[in-house]
Parts: structure tokens; sequence; C-alpha cells
């Protein structure tokens, strides 16, 4: 029995969050999944996941099974598991874009890489840089007594940055951050903020508002703080504020972040491994950014312990994300898990550390899946 790849299936797999999640772009109950299950002629299954909204990615877990039954699988089939740089240029020749479907695939072929050599992922794309991961907690827009109370719960926990969504009010934006550095304080850790604006300012607003926050107390980063086309806006306003300016939705290529980083728009990458085309692609980033100086984070589009598991093994072995990550976020959303060990069980301290085990280091629970033979 050979490592070929013998069948692609992707998985819907629809969970409930606990609570509403809202952000500037969307507000949502319950979260899709896109579950990708790579089986080998060996026997070895391997497992990606996907969890795009669609006003943030333009992709739904519905167009994510379309595009991988229809375009990409079907290319994919016979070829050996390890030989993934092929598998994307197949992949991208099938159809432009869609990099979450990619995503998703490719987490698959590397969670089935690594079981077939019997390695832990991160010692066969970069090896161990830090042996803990240390972790951003997110605060989705909800009324501010709540955001107190979870930031100041969370800080206690450890987590050394606290992360807010703002973008829908200003002035309420800045009265939140204002509270927020209240609650760093009562809990008596030292915990940095990030505000993610979800593309929701428009540039002279948001030049106002990092502006006032900066009279009144440092901000570790802004990340996306005007519409992801608006280039030359997210340029001006780093260029204005001294406060670091960081780009998510700005990114979903490495075309994407060479053009960021011609024109010198930004000072740190959220790099989405589930967003940009998966691992393969994630490294490619990384390699620019490094080379330019900036720094990385790894965010989360909500997804569960699959896509978290792949974001935990790819930081583990990439020296330029040096910016706490948030890729933890959908563990603590979700009313349950995909995995035997839940994600959010892993985190001591603000911080997590990656399995041994093969592959992406988890155990599937398969019964949440609605199998094929």
């Amino acid at each position: 029995m050979t490592n070929k790849i013998k069948k692609i299936i992707t998985h819907i797999v629809e969970v409930p969050l606990k609570n509403r999640w809202q952000i500037s772009l969307y507000s949502a109950n319950t979260r899709q999944h896109a579950v990708v299950e790579v089986i080998l002629e060996n026997g070895i299954h391997g497992f990606g996941e996907a969890s795009p909204s669609p006003a943030f990615m333009g992709e739904t877990a519905e167009t994510i099974k379309l595009v991988n039954d229809l375009y990409l699988a079907p290319l994919l089939i016979g070829l050996p598991v390890d030989e993934i740089a092929l598998a994307h240029t197949k992949m991208n020749q099938a159809i432009y874009a869609q990099t979450a479907a990619k995503s998703a695939i490719d987490i698959a072929l590397h969670d089935a890489w690594g079981k077939t050599l019997n390695q832990p992922l991160y010692k066969l794309i970069g090896g161990e840089v830090r042996e803990t991961v240390p972790l951003t907690y997110v605060v989705g827009i909800k009324n501010n007594e709540d955001a107190y109370e979870e930031a100041i719960r969370r800080a206690n926990e450890g987590f050394n940055v606290i992360k807010i969504k703002v973008g829908n009010e200003p002035k309420r934006d800045i009265a939140l951050v204002n509270l927020i550095r209240k609650a760093i304080n009562d809990s008596g850790k030292e915990a940095k903020i990030r505000l993610d604006a979800n593309q929701g300012y428009d540039v002279p607003t948001a030049i106002k508002v990092i502006k006032e926050l900066e009279e009144t107390g440092e901000i570790e980063s802004v990340e996306q703080p005007v519409r992801k086309w608006n280039i030359f806006g997210i340029k001006e306003i780093r260029e204005k504020v001294k406060t670091p300016i960081m780009i998510d939705e700005t990114v979903f290529s490495l075309e994407d972040a060479m053009n960021a980083i011609k024109l010198g728009i930004a000072d740190i990458i959220n790099l989405k491994i589930c967003k940009v085309g998966g691992i393969y692609q994630s490294k490619k980033i990384a390699a620019l950014a490094e080379a330019a100086g900036m720094s990385c984070t790894v965010g989360s589009n909500l997804e569960l312990g699959i896509g978290i598991a792949a974001s935990a093994q790819f930081v583990t072995s990439t020296s330029v994300v040096k910016n706490p990550s948030d890729f933890i976020c959908g563990a603590y959303l979700h009313e349950y898990d995909m995995t035997e060990t839940p994600m959010m069980d892993l985190v001591k301290d603000g911080a997590m550390k990656v399995s041994e085990q093969p592959g992406l280091g988890i155990d599937v629970n398969t019964s949440l899946l609605g199998r094929e033979s």
C-alpha cells in the first residue's frame, strides 16, 4: 500500500456558538465548518478545516464543498501525499482564488503526511523554534460590562494580549478601550491591548480614534482599520500614527502580501492558515514578511480544533510569528469541539504547547462528520 491519495471528502459541520458573536462585518449564532478528509491508499486519514464567513472571505462551507468536489479533489487523486507543492500547482491551475477551499485540503494533506512519517507536523515544516505558543484572547463586540468581566477573567488566566473588536462606533470604542485598560489594571496583571476594526472605519476616523487612544496609553497594534482594498488608506493611517498597523483581510495570498510589503502599508501581518491557502502558502508569506523586517501573528476565523491545531503547528515552527496569536478564539466560542480533547484544555497561562502525536497531533471525533463510505 502506498502513500498516494485515494479519496478526498469534504464534510460540512455546523456547530452552535455559546453566545452571539459580533464584529463590525457580521454577527452570528452558529458557524459552519468545511472539514476535509484525505484518505490514502495505505489507510491513513488526514483532516483539514476551513471556517469561512461569507462577509469576511467570500466563501462558505457550501461553496468549499462544491469547489473541492468538482474542481480540486479529482485532480489530486493518485498524487503522493507529500507532493504538496505539486498539489498547489494543480489547485491553482484548476480555479482562481478559493483560498479557504485550498486551505482545508492543504491542512489535510499535511496531517496525512505527518501521520505517514509518524512525526508531528512541526518537525516537518521547520522544527521547534518555540516550546510554547503565546496566545491572544479576543473580546467580541458586546456591552461594556460583559467586555470588562471577560477581559479581567482572561488577564487573570495569563493571556498577555487582549484583542478588542471595534469599528462600529468610535466614541464607544474609545470608552471601551479605557474600560479594558482598567480591567487589566484591576487584574494586577500585565497585558497589552490590540484593536481589530475588521474594516469598520474610514481613514479620518481611524486616525482620530488611534491618536486619541495614544494620548492615554499604549496600544499593541490596530488591525485592519479600513476596507481591505483601501491599501493607500492603510498606508496613510500608518504614516500618521505611532501605533503599529496590522493587516488581515488585505492579505489573502502571497501576491497580496508582496504588494503590501512593496507599498509599506503595515508593520504586522495577521497570517491566517485557513484563509491564505494553508500551511504551504503561509510559510511563503511568513518568509516574505521576515525578509521585509515585519512580524506576524496567526489569527482565527473561528475554526474548531482541526484548524486550531494546524495554526499551533505552524506557529511552533515559524520564528517570524513574534506577536501573540488568537487562533484559539473558536475554542472558547463554540458549544463543542471536533477533537476528542478540547483545544482550550491545552491552554495554560495564556499559551499552549503542541502535541507530539503524528500529523496535527489531534484525535478527531469522526462521529460528528456525515461519513461517506
